[in-house]
């Protein structure tokens, strides 16, 4: 049974003729006739009684009337879902994230996004970068908020700058070095380091290591974390010194003081990811509205590029 048909017979059973139903369709009465002997003989039963005077419907006619009432509602009903997901007003979207990086901005930038598209479903999850980058070539995220991606996520992945943060020193607030306004790399050269994981965030980590090196060190890590928050707590602590992004000065940091380093350490940029080939709409309209957010976020985090 198709739809046009389904539709034609509903016509003329609720106009109770076929000329009626005809004008109602904009055609000409011997095609609405022609469907319906067509419907007719494809169920194999009488569904209306004709006569000269009027056309009547059958009980197996109104059974399938009561059937095709439910199959338009559906078929309309599927239509605007389908159109709905289409423009991005329903879906999903899940987003990766890492929060130390964007917990200033991104909670904002999400009820604008729900606000805008409250059927739409979003996953936020806290990832690091290197899960970041495997999750969304598995196409497990929609968009993923990180750091550089390493080079085995990069591929058939955009990017879109969303701040460029810069490296700064943490020491603890009792430590000589807290005296000072700002530090040399290489004033850091004699203290053990507290770091992250380098599983969690290879590119980033190697940075830190590659600018110790060029200030003529190498790093003694005397302890490692697996969160930039619990880098901070390590350095409270007194386990030792650390070089992070800076945009970490927005947790909790009890017991730690941050200092500019005087060197450039190179730019750590935040980026907004996500695959190439498999854009949703749901995931454009987000883009789209980090696209016109950034120069607010730029300002929360205090930083530019």
């Amino acid at each position: 049974m198709e739809i046009r048909v389904l539709r034609t017979f509903v016509t003329v059973a609720q106009l109770k003729g076929f000329s009626a139903a005809a004008r109602a369709l904009n055609t000409v009465q011997p095609a609405v006739s022609r469907q319906i002997s067509d419907l007719e003989e494809e169920v194999g039963v009488r569904l209306f009684w004709r006569s000269t005077r009027d056309v009547r419907i059958t009980a197996a006619g109104e059974t399938l009337l009561r059937e095709a009432l439910e199959i338009l509602a559906h078929e309309e009903r599927a239509r605007k879902l389908v159109q709905r997901a289409g423009s991005g007003q329903i879906g999903r979207l899940r987003i990766g994230f890492i929060s130390s990086a964007c917990q200033a901005f991104l909670p904002g930038l999400v009820r604008a996004f729900t606000r805008d598209f409250p059927d739409v479903e979003v996953t936020l999850t806290e990832m690091n970068a290197d899960a970041q980058a495997e999750a969304l070539a598995a196409g497990q995220l929609d968009i993923a908020l990180s750091r550089a991606l390493p080079p085995r996520g990069a591929a058939d992945v955009e990017s879109l700058e969303i701040y460029v943060d810069r490296l700064m020193a943490f020491v603890p607030d009792d430590h000589l070095l807290a005296a000072k306004q700002t530090l040399q790399i290489g004033d850091l050269a004699p203290v053990p380091f507290v770091l992250f994981q380098r599983s969690g965030a290879s590119g980033l980590f190697d940075q830190i290591v590659s600018a110790c090196r060029n200030a003529g060190f190498s790093i003694d890590i005397a302890h490692q974390s697996n969160s930039m928050q619990a880098v901070l707590s390590g350095v409270a602590s007194g386990l030792g010194v650390s070089i992070a992004p800076g945009c970490i000065r927005q947790l909790n940091m009890a017991g730690c003081k941050s200092l500019p380093l005087l060197e450039d350490a190179g730019p750590v940029p935040f980026v907004l990811h996500h695959r190439a080939d498999q854009i949703e709409p749901p995931t454009r309209a987000f883009i789209d509205l980090a696209i016109e957010s950034r120069a607010d976020i730029r300002e929360k985090m205090k930083l530019s590029e």
